[in-house]
């Protein structure tokens, strides 16, 4: 297996929020967009501060893969009340901060680090390049459309 790191990307939001809201709609969108979301942790601070950590895994044939680590850090949630429509309504203020990171997978199942299979992989990478440039280009552009995503969803 070998991991190309293809970058971080940062969501911040500070303001009203539904921190379930935002968990539901990262998650949905991962989803939708075909990864399997798997949570590793979950990590209470005091108060009403939080992380989750995310690995989300798509399968793009089956020698390349992408991964994403989402880490969902909640700052500050607090309770508040507003008025809407002339009732008083029950709102949380507080931060997000997003923090997507972008891994291309190649070889994720291992076929190729044994036996000759070993020796004719850099020549198998070499012949498809192209092809891991491509789709490397569009597992950039797919993060940035992640982020858009994220971004539009907070207002920003």
């Amino acid at each position: 297996m070998e991991i190309i790191p293809l970058g971080i990307t940062v969501v911040q939001y500070d303001g009203i929020m539904d921190d379930q809201q935002s968990y539901n709609f990262i998650k949905t969108t991962l989803q939708g967009l075909g990864y399997k979301v798997t949570e590793n942790s979950y990590v209470q601070f005091a108060g009403s501060n939080y992380a989750i950590e995310w690995t989300a895994k798509r399968m793009v044939d089956d020698y390349m893969a992408y991964r994403l680590t989402i880490k969902l850090d909640y700052r500050g949630i607090n309770e508040a009340s507003a008025m809407k429509d002339g009732k008083q309504i029950k709102i949380k203020t507080g931060g997000l901060k997003v923090t997507i990171t972008a891994d291309l997978i190649l070889d994720y199942l291992d076929k190729w680090t044994v036996g000759i299979s070993k020796f004719i992989r850099p020549i198998y990478d070499k012949m498809n390049q192209e092809v891991i440039n491509q789709r490397k280009t569009t597992f950039e552009n797919e993060v940035q459309n992640l982020k858009t995503a994220i971004q539009s969803h907070f207002g920003q």
